[in-house]
């Protein structure tokens, strides 16, 4: 979902943060550089990060979700961003930056090796549900994130 609003508003979205998403978009054209930090786990099966089909697929529809790195690609080239990532790793968390984008606009990636389909520091979100990361807080990182991404051009008028 937030992938599509930032394709699609990219003129109202300075910057969004999906978890466990995938850009399934057929022809993605944001008129506007977006920011992205992505959370997701090398372990979903809901939504794999490397992209196919769903292992365990929750809302039945038969689909064939496009990779991590696809939307990271996406993202970078669509910003203008460095290629080669400045990168980091404590625990099971690998992060990414690609910087240096339009507008001061970035692409981060929080890969959680081992991760299911959960929210990062939360709690699952139902009885049986994938257990999430405590490593990092996908809330904390996102709230980051957006304050150092702004839409200058609505704060700047």
């Amino acid at each position: 979902m937030s992938y599509r609003l930032a394709c699609e508003l990219s003129d109202r979205f300075a910057a969004i943060a999906p978890v466990s998403g995938a850009l399934n978009l057929k022809d993605p054209n944001p008129i506007q550089p977006v920011s992205v930090v992505i959370f997701h786990g090398t372990n979903d099966a809901s939504l794999r990060y490397e992209g196919g089909k769903p292992l365990k697929n929750l809302d039945k529809l038969d689909r064939v979700d496009s990779s991590v790195a696809d939307a990271v690609s996406f993202w970078t080239t669509h910003n203008g961003c460095v290629t080669k990532p400045n990168r980091t790793e404590k625990g099971n968390i690998v992060h990414e930056t690609y910087a240096g984008g339009k507008q001061g606009t970035a692409v981060e990636v929080y890969t959680i090796k081992g991760g299911t389909h959960a929210w990062p520091g939360g709690r699952p979100a139902f009885k049986n549900a994938d257990v999430p990361t405590e490593e990092i807080s996908a809330n904390d990182l996102m709230w980051e994130f957006f304050k150092n991404h702004p839409n200058l051009k609505l704060t700047s008028d």
